[in-house]
């Protein structure tokens, strides 16, 4: 593993369909997702990983491009351009084990688009603004 970003170990592998995933590690967590973005296949890892545990949602990814926002763990798009209901597909995630230093990876089912029911948009308004504020803060601190 190399050094990642946001202080996370990373690993890089490419799937039989050609897509590239990766597996990211960090204080005994695991993740592992699809480099690219689901709504303009930008790779994610030129973007963030923030916590947001504060505000109730854990780890997110924020996409460099829109700064759209993904769950890693289930795939969930959690903010979108759209300021709506998101129209971007879920992020394809993976299931990762590790036994005696070998790691495995197996395809989690993708999650389910929220319903307009289910959809709060101050709530993402507020996970995507604390993830912007986060990755200013680290890569501009005073």
């Amino acid at each position: 593993m190399v050094e990642g970003p946001c202080g996370w170990d990373l690993l890089t592998f490419v799937l039989d369909e050609g897509r590239t995933a990766c597996v990211l590690h960090r204080d005994g967590q695991w993740l592992s997702f699809d480099r690219s973005c689901p709504h303009a296949g930008i790779d994610l890892l030129g973007g963030d990983l923030e916590d947001l545990s504060e505000l109730g949602a854990g780890v997110v990814v924020a996409c460099p491009a829109h700064t759209y926002l993904f769950d890693p763990v289930v795939g969930t798009c959690l903010w979108d351009a759209s300021r709506g209901l998101p129209e971007t597909p879920p992020l394809q995630t993976y299931e990762v084990t590790e036994s005696c230093g070998n790691i495995r990876v197996r395809p989690r089912p993708l999650p389910a688009r929220p319903s307009r029911d289910e959809w709060d948009q101050a709530r993402a308004d507020q996970l995507q603004l604390a993830a912007v504020d986060k990755a200013l803060e680290r890569k501009f601190p005073d």
